[in-house]
């Protein structure tokens, strides 16, 4: 299991999905900061309809990937890709999500590599 945070790191999630006659997508930017406000917090503002599927998605993905994040650490939203057609709250949701996952896989990827060097 990774550590409980990721580090002072920047995340960038986008997904398109093809549904037969349409498509769903949504993107998220998001940073991971421990010595400013915590909680998860927008710098970009999402489109009203969007913003409680977008705090759903981050703070169960938060949960999930990181159950041991530190009470002092924060979460930035700094940018919102939105289409006018394709995206939804589940779209938001899904990428609240990815985002986070994403975050747990590099840090899954950085942490195995250093145990790696260890062994070499």
């Amino acid at each position: 299991m990774p550590l409980n945070h990721p580090g002072e790191v920047e995340h960038y999630a986008f997904f398109r999905v093809h549904l037969g006659s349409r498509f769903q997508s949504a993107g998220l930017r998001i940073q991971f900061h421990y010595n400013q406000e915590p909680g998860i917090h927008f710098i970009a503002q999402p489109p009203e309809e969007f913003a409680d599927a977008i705090m759903k998605g981050l703070s169960q993905g938060l949960a999930r990937y990181f159950p041991n994040f530190p009470d002092s650490g924060g979460v930035r939203v700094r940018e919102i890709t939105a289409h006018d057609v394709d995206s939804s709250q589940e779209a938001f949701y899904r990428a609240g999500l990815l985002v986070m996952s994403q975050a747990f896989a590099l840090v899954d990827i950085a942490e195995s590599g250093a145990r790696m060097t260890d062994v070499v």
